[in-house]
């Protein structure tokens, strides 16, 4: 797919193309709450899917097309901690 040859002519004064592909990656929140087990899992995805090819180049993919957006994982939200202010300095 060639997304930067147009067939009217008018890639001539405009190289970009008219759309954008977005790219959602997932990365694990600090709000969150684990257990030992759901911790090692988490880990062990996020380091799997590092030693993976990205999105871009499975797609085959421009950089100057594609804008990666990072989302928050929240899994197990961490609880309401009460937080109290001390006057001992």
């Amino acid at each position: 797919m060639n997304l930067h040859i147009r067939s009217d002519g008018s890639s001539k004064y405009n190289a970009e193309p008219d759309f954008k592909f977005v790219v959602i990656e997932k990365f694990i929140s600090v709000e969150n709450d684990f257990s030992l087990k759901e911790s090692m899992m988490l880990n062990s995805y996020f380091f799997l899917k590092g030693l993976g090819q990205n999105d871009e180049k499975a797609f085959g993919l421009d950089k100057s097309d594609v804008v990666v957006e990072y989302v928050p994982l929240v899994y197990n939200a961490a609880q309401h901690l009460e937080l109290k202010r001390s006057d001992n300095i």
